[in-house]
């Protein structure tokens, strides 16, 4: 990976080297599975669960949501989810309008950078 992308993927919150090393020094591998997050539907089901304010199906897509962004490394979208689960876990909804914008604003900035690999 050139240095210009690494920092590309730095500023848009991803945690690259731990990343990789969990990919074993993989890129290819690693870009291979980071192209699939676009397609992942635990996004859209997690967005539109909270949006209906329906904790239950929040707190599983969001639950799974959180395993696939961790493992991928996306830790600036990863870390604006991590409270809204344990909300949810605790089927708690005070307060998540914000919580999503930001969320969601994090989360389509490293597609956008994703979808331009």
């Amino acid at each position: 990976m050139d240095k210009e992308l690494r920092e590309k993927l730095v500023e848009s919150g991803f945690e690259v080297d731990m990343t990789l090393q969990r990919f074993m020094g993989n890129e290819a591998l690693y870009f291979k599975f980071l192209k699939k997050l676009p397609a992942d539907q635990n996004y859209k089901a997690f967005v539109e669960a909270v949006e209906k304010k329906d904790c239950e199906s929040a707190f599983k897509s969001g639950h799974t949501l959180k395993g696939v962004m961790s493992n991928l490394g996306v830790d600036g979208a990863l870390q604006a989810l991590l409270p809204m689960v344990e909300k949810f876990r605790a089927n708690e909804t005070e307060g998540l309008e914000g919580e999503l914008e930001e969320f969601k604003a994090k989360y389509e900035k490293a597609l956008t950078l994703i979808q331009g690999l």
